[in-house]
């Protein structure tokens, strides 16, 4: 039995990433400036500060880093604190964790604010041992979010289930020597390629079965 586990937020326990997906061409649309091709395949990957910084590179935009990576979230509290709605089981999986006394923690790419925003409309906030957000520990090509989640859940990656919708955050966590448990959200297109790397797929009402 695996000791803890680290969850992602948008597409893996919240219904989100379909508004995300329009965020970065909503943002440029908001100063007036018409978005490139496949703007979001660009960004999707990227934390706030990177996004911030790729958006001020691409588009020379007059705003600092910090006023773009502001309006940035600024736009996306919206999602969080009125729209996005639980992911079918994240609910039942997050008590059964509750029930086996497993602690748990949550890795995202939003806002930590935003987050805890949306975890507490929701009515889970409660369980999180801590929210670990990209804005601080870097994108998910890097293991250093996961990393710093397990050392504050006191334990190791292989002792660790990580919970994630993309291909990318996937990879990065099973070659750190976490456990994964990957689940379809329509945002990651290459859905095979996800069913291959994780050591577990499927929604989470059939994680709970596949884990527990």
């Amino acid at each position: 039995m695996f000791k803890s586990a680290i969850f992602d937020l948008d597409g893996t326990l919240i219904d989100s990433t379909e508004m995300w997906e329009n965020l970065g061409e909503d943002f440029l649309l908001s100063l007036g400036i018409k978005p490139k091709n496949a703007l979001r395949d660009l960004i999707w990957d990227m934390s706030v500060p990177e996004s911030a910084a790729f958006f001020r590179r691409e588009y020379d935009l007059s705003l600092t880093e910090k006023e773009t990576a502001e309006k940035i979230v600024s736009l996306a509290e919206e999602i969080y604190t009125k729209k996005a709605l639980l992911k079918h089981g994240a609910r039942e999986i997050l008590d059964k964790l509750d029930r086996l006394g497993i602690n748990y923690a949550l890795a995202t790419a939003a806002d930590k604010n935003s987050a805890e925003s949306a975890l507490v409309r929701l009515g889970i906030s409660g369980g999180f041992r801590g929210i670990f957000s990209c804005s601080e520990y870097g994108a998910k090509t890097s293991p250093d979010i996961f990393l710093k989640a397990a050392k504050a859940l006191g334990s190791k990656p292989c002792e660790t289930v990580v919970f994630e919708d993309s291909l990318t955050a996937v990879v990065t966590a099973k070659n750190a020597g976490f456990i994964t448990a990957a689940v379809p959200d329509k945002s990651e297109k290459r859905q095979e390629e996800l069913k291959q790397a994780a050591d577990f797929y499927g929604e989470l009402d059939v994680l709970i079965k596949a884990l527990f």
